[in-house]
């Protein structure tokens, strides 16, 4: 059961999309601000 919580949370955190940051996943909206801002 640990193992799952664990895999949900990863998934919520990093994969799901957020509807506050224009339907993108964390990870895809860090990647967007870093090219905006010329560090990527």
């Amino acid at each position: 059961m640990k193992k799952d919580v664990g895999a949900y949370i990863k998934y919520y955190n990093r994969d799901r999309l957020h509807t506050s940051i224009g339907d993108m996943s964390p990870i895809e909206y860090e990647s967007s601000m870093f090219k905006l801002c010329g560090n990527g």
